[in-house]
């Protein structure tokens, strides 16, 4: 009964998000920074077949979401294979970028 309660409130913590999980945690909350290591594309969903909104390129960066977010299918970005996607928003355009690519402060 006690695992069913964890198992219970650890999935009510995930939420879906399009075709991809965001892990909800109490740094979600929190206001992220993301620096791009390399140029990164704003896409419209967590896949890398999303449609281009715009662009970060390298060195800069943009306002983010400090949650993680999975897509349905890995992707090889930065020479490293993954799910992982970052909610970004920059000059006006929200959208996802590959959580390979960019790296994360908390403001």
């Amino acid at each position: 009964m006690r695992a069913a309660r964890i198992l219970g409130a650890s999935m009510g913590a995930a939420a879906l998000v399009g075709a991809g999980v965001v892990f909800a945690s109490p740094a979600a909350a929190a206001s992220c920074t993301a620096t791009a290591l390399e140029t990164v594309i704003i896409r419209s969903s967590t896949s890398t077949s999303g449609t281009a909104l715009a662009q970060v390129n390298k060195g800069q960066s943009a306002s983010a979401s400090c949650a993680s977010y999975y897509g349905s299918s890995s992707y090889e970005k930065c020479g490293i294979i993954s799910k992982r996607w970052v909610k970004v928003t920059r000059s006006g355009v929200t959208g996802y970028v590959v959580g390979t690519c960019v790296t994360l402060a908390e403001n």
